[in-house]
C-alpha cells in the first residue's frame, strides 16, 4: 500500500508516540552509544541537537556526553525562515518559541549560522536506508542546509545525521528537488551510510 507524505507522517508519529517510557529510554541510550562512537562525532566541536517532543527519540544521553567532553551544544532557533543555532548548557535560561518548543534565551549575536556547525543531529519522522528523510513539514532543515547541495566536496561543512527510532524506517522515499541528502542516519538499532 502506498502512503502519501502526510499519511506517512501521521503513521510514524503515531508509531513513535506509542512507545512507552522504558522503550524510549532504552532507544535513547542505544542511539546515543552509536552516535558517540562515530568518528564524525569525535571530531566535532560544535554539535547541533534538538529536544525531543511528541515521541521523537531523545538526545539527552548525547547532550550529557558531549557537554562532559567540553563540546559545544547548539539548539535550533525557529524565529526565521531558516534555522540559526543557539548555544546550550545545563541550567541555561530558556524561552518557548512560537511552536511551543524550548530554545535558549540568547541574543542574535550569540547564534551560529548552519555553516558554522561541525555536526548536525536532525530529527526525522520518516526515513529510508538511502538516507532520504521526511521531517515535520516546515522545511527548516532543507532551507537551512541547502548550501550543502552547491558546496564542493573539499569544502568544510557540517556532517548531517538524521536520527530516529528504527520503527520509523520505510522501504523507499522519493526525494523532492529541495531535499538535502543526509550523510548518514543513526537509529537505536542501526547506522545507514
Amino acid at each position: 500500500m502506498e502512503y502519501s507524505v502526510e499519511e506517512l507522517r501521521k503513521r510514524n508519529r503515531n508509531l513513535r508516540a506509542g512507545l512507552d517510557q522504558a522503550a524510549q529510554d532504552l532507544a535513547s541510550i542505544n542511539l546515543g552509544e552509536r552516535i558517540i562512537s562515530l568518528p564524525e562525532y569525535k571530531r566535532a566541536d560544535r554539535i547541533a541537537v534538538y529536544f525531543a517532543v511528541n515521541g521523537e527519540i531523545s538526545l539527552d544521553f548525547v547532550i550529557d556526553q558531549a557537554l562532559a567532553k567540553a563540546k559545544q551544544i547548539f539548539l535550533p532557533n525557529l524565529n526565521q525562515q531558516s534555522l540559526r543555532f543557539s548555544p546550550f548548557f545545563h541550567g541555561q535560561k530558556m524561552r518557548i518559541n512560537r511552536y511551543q518548543l524550548p530554545e535558549p534565551d540568547v541574543g542574535d549575536g550569540e547564534m551560529l549560522a548552519p555553516e558554522a556547525l561541525d555536526l548536525v543531529l536532525a530529527p526525522m519522522v520518516v526515513f529510508d536506508a538511502k538516507r532520504n528523510r521526511i521531517g515535520m513539514g516546515g522545511g527548516f532543515y532543507d532551507r537551512s542546509f541547502a548550501f550543502i547541495k552547491d558546496s564542493i566536496q573539499s569544502e568544510p561543512r557540517p556532517v548531517l545525521i538524521g536520527v530516529a527510532h528504527e520503527l520509523q524506517k520505510v522501504e523507499q522515499l522519493e526525494p523532492e528537488d529541495w531535499d538535502v541528502q543526509l550523510d548518514m542516519v543513526v537509529t537505536d538499532q542501526a547506522i545507514y551510510r
